[in-house]
């Protein structure tokens, strides 16, 4: 069972989107993905249809995709009414996706540690947007992490370049899990796993930004003990949100 722990869906002309989640589907079964968690690009509250879009996608497809709720911290107490709903009241929304870049909020401010506080409360892991431009630095993160010990905060292993960052950011705060997309060097993610252990690591490929296929490859190519490989290609994400685990 492979489950990918960073994929995204959405639909809205107005803002250019159109990745609807057949595409993302068509693109996990060329990989042999059994499951991804998507989010949408819209934050909510906001303009566009953000999570009526995802609930429509997870509840057409409930065995392929599980959604994590894009918030906006900016709006407060509606933020996490909002999100505190959707999380009670729909199954297959199992956590919260915060990317400081859209949303201009520092991880670390108190209107988005309140949310992040919520998500621990609830019980759902917190997905950041991680490490290509400023508010998303994995150093920002790891401040809103050391004040979020309750919260499981999943990050990408640097987007791009910040790879060595977030090692040092997860090695400091044991509820910070990395995931592997957009990571360019195979040997940091080799590097992450000596230094924090295989269950910190999950698998992730940004589809459909990243391809499934190469992303899964740089995972594959490191040859990790069985047991590990396991652990982060699904075990430990379904794990984190719940989800049955069917070994390979």
């Amino acid at each position: 069972m492979i489950i990918d722990a960073h994929a995204h869906a959405d639909e809205f002309d107005v803002f250019g989107w159109y990745d609807p989640p057949e595409k993302v589907i068509a693109l996990m079964d060329k990989a042999g993905i059994d499951i991804s968690i998507v989010t949408t690009y819209a934050d909510c509250p906001g303009p566009a249809p953000g999570l009526e879009n995802l609930l429509r996608y997870v509840e057409a497809y409930p065995k392929r995709l599980i959604g994590f709720v894009r918030i906006d911290p900016k709006y407060g107490e509606k933020a996490i009414e909002l999100f505190a709903e959707a999380i009670r009241n729909h199954n297959l929304l199992r956590g919260l996706k915060l990317h400081p870049i859209s949303n201009v909020v520092k991880p670390f401010s108190p209107v988005c540690v309140k949310l992040l506080k919520k998500a621990g409360e609830l019980g759902a892991p917190a997905f950041f947007h991680c490490g290509d431009r400023s508010l998303a630095q994995p150093l920002q993160i790891a401040k809103a992490a050391e004040k979020c010990p309750e919260t499981t905060f999943i990050c990408h292993m640097g987007g791009y370049f910040h790879a060595e960052e977030s090692i040092r950011a997860a090695e400091k705060n044991k509820n910070i899990i990395l995931d592997t997309s957009s990571t360019p060097y195979p040997n940091m993610i080799k590097k992450a796993v000596e230094i924090l252990g295989p269950k910190r690591i999950v698998f992730a490929t940004d589809n459909p930004a990243g391809d499934p296929i190469s992303e899964l490859e740089k995972i594959k190519m490191l040859k990790f003990p069985r047991e590990a490989e396991e652990r982060i290609l699904g075990r430990n994400i379904a794990e984190i949100v719940h989800v049955q685990w069917e070994g390979n």
